[in-house]
C-alpha cells in the first residue's frame, strides 16, 4: 500500500485508523477516500483507444474545483462542439493518423467531460484564449460559426468564464498552452493534492507538481489576464466573429 502497488481497502484503512486513534473527523475523510478509489472511473471504459497521460488528467480533473487554463491554438475540450472536436482530432483528413472509430471515441470522451460544467457542485472554469484560436479555422465555416457560438453560451454559465487575449496587447514571455488544476479541501485533511500543472504536446502531456512551478504558471496566468480583454469585450467579439 505503501508503494501504491495495491489499492487501501476501506476495511484496511478502519484498522490502521483505530490503531493509529486517529480523531473521529480525519478517520471518517480516510474512509471516504478509501471507498471513493475502489470505484471506477467511467473513462476507464475508454482505456483501450487512450493514452495513460490522458486518462490520468481525466481523473484528476474530475476531482479538482477550478481549473485555470490558457489556450492558443484550440478552443479548450471543455468548450468544444462534438463537430469542432471531430476536425481538431483529424476525423476526415485523407492524412490522418487516427482510425475514424478511434476519433470518435475520443470526441465522446471529451463531450462526457463536459459533465463537470453542470451539477450541484460544477468545475469552475477561468479561461483565457489567444485571439488567434478564434481563427484559426478547423472544419468549415459553419462548424466555426457554432463553435464559437458555443462557447457563447457556456460563458453565461456562473462558473465559466472566457477571456480574450487580442493579438494586438502586450505580450509577455510566450508559453505553451496550459491547463492548472486546483483541488478542493476535505474535512480533516485539508487540500488532499496541490496544485497541478498539465502541458499536452503532439505525443504526450507532462504533470508538474512542483510549486515552484506551479506558482510560477498561476503569476503568469494572472500577468496574461491582466492583458486580457474584458468578459464583456471577449463575449461582444466572439459575437461579431461568429456573425
Amino acid at each position: 500500500m505503501e508503494k501504491a502497488q495495491v489499492i487501501a481497502h476501506k476495511d484496511d484503512v478502519a484498522l490502521l485508523a483505530d490503531f493509529y486513534h486517529v480523531p473521529p473527523v480525519v478517520r471518517e475523510a480516510l474512509l471516504t477516500l478509501a471507498e471513493e478509489a475502489g470505484e471506477k472511473g467511467w473513462w476507464e471504459a475508454y482505456g483501450d483507444s487512450l493514452a495513460e497521460s490522458y486518462m490520468s488528467y481525466i481523473g484528476l480533473e474530475a476531482g479538482a474545483e477550478s481549473m485555470l487554463t490558457w489556450q492558443n491554438v484550440t478552443v479548450p475540450g471543455l468548450l468544444q462542439t462534438a463537430d469542432y472536436a471531430r476536425s481538431v482530432n483529424g476525423s476526415g483528413h485523407p492524412l490522418s493518423a487516427i482510425p475514424p472509430a478511434e476519433a470518435e471515441r475520443a470526441v465522446r470522451v471529451r463531450l462526457r467531460r463536459q459533465q463537470l460544467l453542470e451539477g450541484p457542485s460544477p468545475l469552475v472554469v477561468d479561461a483565457l484564449l489567444d485571439e488567434s484560436v478564434l481563427h484559426r479555422r478547423f472544419g468549415p465555416p459553419e462548424v466555426m460559426r457554432e463553435q464559437l457560438q458555443h462557447i457563447l453560451k457556456m460563458a453565461q454559465l456562473p462558473n465559466v468564464s472566457v477571456r480574450i487575449v487580442p493579438l494586438d496587447a502586450p505580450h509577455g514571455p510566450s508559453t505553451h498552452a496550459f491547463v492548472l488544476l486546483k483541488f478542493p479541501p476535505r474535512a480533516g485533511l485539508d487540500s488532499i493534492h496541490e496544485d497541478l500543472v498539465y502541458f499536452e504536446h503532439a505525443t504526450g502531456a507532462v504533470f508538474e507538481e512542483r510549486y515552484t512551478e506551479t506558482y510560477r504558471v498561476e503569476q503568469l496566468f494572472r500577468q496574461m489576464s491582466a492583458e486580457a480583454l474584458t468578459e464583456e469585450d471577449s463575449l461582444k467579439m466572439l459575437g461579431e466573429l461568429s456573425r
